[in-house]
């Protein structure tokens, strides 16, 4: 492996652990040439399907862009960028599961709503106002009030525009927060 410091080839590995799903291992190295020490993750290679954005097009699945998505949703939320990473790749392992060659952007947004519910509300609310494409600001609100009140993100989806709002809660006291 060439190192990322020094770009010589002359590295060991220090430490090697699989990941919680089980599909990749990640490796410490030193390099031995400037005693950096680095991180590769090895991986399956396996077959990612191709996205259908809502449009229409076509495009082949990069988890890149899910991560570069999810930073943006988690930016200034205490969420680690292992989190992320596992989440990615959680999304990545359910996908090449299913054995499909195409799956569309909206399926990929519930896998990531889903993970994201779990790990932090904000963030997913930031995520759902893009992935939900929200018309007004009625129907974010009406979001926001079932996570809020109900506390479970597939309620909102049965709900739907007849939603009732939870009970108004005092903004100002969670500024601090």
């Amino acid at each position: 492996m060439i190192c990322p410091y020094c770009a010589k080839d002359n590295d060991k590995v220090v430490d090697s652990r699989a990941s919680e799903s089980g599909y990749a291992i990640r490796r410490r190295r030193v390099c031995l040439e400037c005693n950096s020490r680095f991180s590769t993750i090895e991986k399956i290679e396996g077959f990612l399907p191709t996205v259908i954005k809502k449009n229409g097009t076509k495009e082949p699945f990069v988890p890149s862009k899910l991560k570069t998505s999810l930073e943006i949703a988690c930016s200034k939320r205490p969420v680690s960028n292992q989190i992320l990473t596992d989440i990615v790749s959680c999304v990545e392992n359910d996908i090449i599961q299913r054995y499909r060659q195409e799956i569309t952007s909206n399926e990929i947004g519930e896998y990531v709503m889903k993970r994201l519910y779990e790990v932090d509300k904000v963030a997913y609310v930031r995520f759902a106002s893009v992935y939900k494409d929200f018309t007004d600001p009625e129907s974010f609100a009406t979001e926001v009030a079932n996570i809020a009140g109900v506390g479970n993100p597939e309620s909102a989806d049965e709900a739907g525009d007849n939603a009732e709002p939870a009970e108004d809660k005092d903004v100002d006291d969670k500024r601090g927060e």
